[in-house]
This record gives C-alpha cells, structure tokens and sequence, in this order.
C-alpha cells in the first residue's frame, strides 16, 4: 500500500521506469532551472535534491505536468487522500526556517522571511532541536508539511526567537492540561472547569453561546455538545470521526500511543482559530480528553469519550451515512 511514508520512493521508482532512459538528459536539459543549483552541499546531496525538485516541481513541456502528477494520474491503487497530497507537492515553500519546537517527529517551523508558522513532520528521528536554523523547502502534506530537500542547518545561541521561548511556555501549561487525572465516570463539566478561562472562551465562540461568567460557559457548552452531537459529528473530517469510533469501541477510553497514527499536534494558545490536526479538533469541540488515568498500578495518558456522550455516539457513529 503506497503511503504517507513510501509515496516519495514510489514517485522515484516511477520516475525511474518512465525517464530512467532519458535521466542525463534530463539533468543536463534542467539542471540550469534549478533554484539550488549554486547551493554548496554534498554531491549526493545535491543530486537527491535536484531529482526531488525535477520530479516534483518541474512542469515538462511535454506533457504538461510534473512527474509527480503523471504518477498520480497513472497509479490507480492510490487513495484518494493520498493523490490530493502527492498533487499537493509541486507547491514548495523555500526559505530560511527557525525550529520553534519539536514533538516526537513533529516540527513547529517559522519561516523567518514571512512569519507564517508550519507543522512538519519528519520522515524518521533526527537531532533537530528547538532554535535549530534551517535552510531549506517544504511541501504541502494533508493537514501538515514535510520536507522537500534540506541545505543547512545549525543552531545558533546569539539567534533566539521570542516564539520559542512562548512555545516552551505554552508546552508547560498544556502538558498540565493533559495530566488532568481522569476516572472512567468523569463528567464534562467537571473536566472543563479545570480549563484554562482562553480555551472555554474558543469553545463560547466556535459554539455561538454568549454567557458571561465561566460556569454558565461550560454549562453552556455541555448542553450544546449534548443536545447538537448528531449536527457536530456530521460536519467531522472522516479521520477525527475514526477517532471516535476507535474509543467508543474501548468503551470511551484508549491509551493514548494507540492513536499514533493520527496527527495530534495541539498547543496551548489556541489563537482565535481551529486546530489543524485530527485529535486536535475533537479536544476543542469537547469531544476528546486528554488526561492521566490508572490501568493496575500505573498512569498512562488516555484519550476519553464524555461519559454524557458515549451512547448518542455509538449510535451515531453506527450509521453508515451522517449528513450535516
């Protein structure tokens, strides 16, 4: 099955068959075009990096496209989910980035030229870390980013970003957040008082509910969660509604490692706007919590279902076709 994590090879792969006759010329035809071609690096390096923008970037006169959408035109067996991403790659961001955090595989980037901040997320474990300086290009992915070809990198001490340093203060206050400890009978409202004031008030907003003081908040919005689940879930990306079905089927409790393969990025300042990532959206809706439960002996962090929802949702989750 061709993936998140094997769709770059098979591109090659693909390349490979169709042009693999035609590759010195093709390399001497564009070797001129390409942005890095100056670019100091290893000589290996700089071939994988020029093959990745030839074959993800550079339209063929040809044909019309890249090698990357003749693949995924040409490659029945791809998801759909799956060709919108490879579609995706052609649209390279270059610049000069700052490593703002990093969790398990997952980047915070800030691109220092625009400001605009990415979620990357890397193909396997590396040293980078926070304040890390890196030159080079990312690409759509999904709900994320992943890397297109990396020139430099370093980490300087004369260069801190004041969004690290809020990042590794936001990192603190979530994890805190997540370390809420849960019974299998806790109530909504008793796990949403322990929110921070900021997180009920993105709730108030998303929920269109105007009370003024934080209890009729969160009374507020667990009767809307409550009583509008089946208009809630049907608005849902089809990976979040998995999610849920993945913890009803353990009775509304999973340990969290098990959701693994869901992107979960979630931070502490919710800015005003709705979280990109899969289980980060269910946690604003109010429809997950992340928090510490005890299995035997020990605690391990969970992801839970509202006791007050769980049978609604079994039933919704149920039936084959949700309609907003």
């Amino acid at each position: 099955m061709i993936d998140e994590e094997n769709v770059n090879q098979a591109v090659f792969d693909y390349a490979d068959r169709k042009y693999g006759e035609l590759s010195e010329e093709l390399i001497q035809r564009y070797i001129d075009e390409f942005p890095e071609k100056n670019v100091e690096m290893p000589a290996e390096i700089w071939r994988n990096n020029f093959l990745a923008w030839l074959f993800f970037e550079k339209v063929l006169p040809k044909t019309g496209k890249t090698i990357a959408e003749e693949f995924a035109e040409n490659t029945p067996e791809l998801s759909p989910e799956m060709k919108e991403n490879v579609l995706q790659m052609k649209n390279v961001i270059r610049s000069n980035f700052i490593v703002i955090s990093k969790n398990g595989l997952f980047l915070k980037f800030k691109d220092r030229e625009s400001g605009e901040v990415y979620h990357v997320k890397l193909h396997a474990p590396t040293p980078i870390s926070s304040n890390s300086m890196i030159t080079g290009r990312i690409h759509p992915s999904g709900d994320h980013y992943r890397f297109s070809g990396v020139f430099q990198m370093s980490v300087s001490p004369l260069i801190f970003d004041p969004d690290v340093l809020l990042n590794a203060y936001g990192n603190d206050k979530l994890k805190k957040i997540e370390s809420i400890p849960l019974r299998r009978s806790s109530s909504l409202r008793s796990i949403l008082n322990k929110y921070p004031a900021h997180w009920i008030d993105w709730m108030c907003t998303h929920y269109d509910l105007k009370e003024r003081l934080k209890k009729d908040k969160v009374r507020s919005i667990e009767n809307k969660i409550i009583n509008d689940l089946p208009r809630i879930i049907s608005k849902l990306p089809d990976k979040s509604k998995e999610v849920l079905a993945l913890c009803i089927k353990q009775d509304g409790v999973v340990k969290y490692g098990k959701l693994k393969r869901y992107y979960d990025h979630m931070e502490f300042f919710w800015e005003g706007k709705k979280n990109i990532s899969t289980i980060g959206m269910l946690r604003q809706k109010g429809l997950v919590i992340v928090g510490k439960m005890q299995f035997n002996d020990r605690m391990f962090k969970v992801a839970f279902i509202p006791v007050e929802i769980r049978k609604e949702l079994k039933t919704i989750l149920s039936t084959k076709n949700v309609h907003a």
